[in-house]
């Protein structure tokens, strides 16, 4: 079983380390493709920044931690905690 944690205390050098772990980039500000233009949230469509990216379990979709990215996101991929069935 995994440990789901938190990145709202995380301090920034996880972030940092966990974006280039997922291979990405950063600026310091924003989250960055590899091409270095800016990693867009795909369902509220803005970038995301460093200090309010979220990473969802079992996936490596990096989103802006509005409700609306992580309501969209459970609606498309259902409930993970159920194993990922629904």
């Amino acid at each position: 079983m995994t440990e789901e944690v938190s990145l709202a205390d995380a301090p920034v050098a996880f972030k940092l380390a966990l974006i280039e772990k997922l291979g990405l980039k950063t600026d310091g500000i924003w989250v960055l493709n590899p091409d270095g233009s800016k990693l867009m949230d795909e369902y509220a469509n803005k970038p995301i920044r460093v200090d309010r990216m979220i990473v969802l379990p079992g996936s490596i979709v990096v989103l802006d931690d509005n409700p609306l990215s992580i309501t969209s996101y459970f609606e498309e991929h259902g409930d993970l905690g159920d194993g990922g069935t629904s």
